[in-house]
């Protein structure tokens, strides 16, 4: 239901600036310093077409590349960027979060949200029971995902367990489906 992603907020920054985690390196690719990208995006071949993406690493360093070339690999996507031409300059580039500007990202369809769309927004059962706010939202390739509130899992299944999403309204309806609270 989701194309993923990690909202960082503005932090009083200018909105236009927020940016949106998009993907996650998780090592070299060969010798020539290609990277393979986690992708929690639906089609990260988008990311040559932009001037920059920015790199943020675990320590808060952020840096801006080009990204010149991506193509798919298995579940990864593999990335060239400028300036990294050997396995030991893809090395420190090991682990850093992908990120873009919001309003670089692609539209979605109907239906399909963004994790920082759904990342906040409280979910409510059809009998008005609060389950708490998203808090994490778990990607499975090839599966539904899964909306972690502090007190529920929540498959991610449109109109069987998911009724309505108001991103607007911060709120999320879902079923009464027993087994859905972690307590229970």
């Amino acid at each position: 239901m989701t194309t993923a992603e990690q909202q960082q907020g503005s932090g009083g920054r200018d909105p236009a600036e927020e940016t949106v985690l998009v993907g996650e390196i998780a090592a070299p690719h060969g010798v020539r310093g290609e990277l393979r990208m986690n992708p929690l995006m639906d089609d990260p071949r988008a990311l040559a077409a932009l001037p920059a993406v920015r790199l943020r690493f675990a320590d808060g360093r952020e840096e801006k590349r080009r990204v010149t070339a991506v193509r798919l690999h298995k579940r990864q996507a593999l990335l060239t960027i400028a300036g990294v031409a050997d396995m030991a300059a893809a090395e420190t580039l090991r682990g850093a979060g992908v990120h873009i500007r919001r309003d670089q990202l692609p539209a979605l369809p109907a239906d399909t949200y963004y994790e920082a769309d759904l990342v906040g927004l409280r979910v409510v059962t059809q009998s008005g029971s609060d389950l708490g706010a998203i808090e994490r939202v778990h990607f499975y390739p090839q599966a539904n995902d899964v909306y972690e509130t502090p007190l529920a899992m929540i498959p991610g299944v449109a109109d069987e367990i998911v009724i309505a999403v108001d991103v607007p309204g911060g709120r999320m309806t879902v079923r009464d489906i027993p087994g859905l609270r972690k307590d229970e």
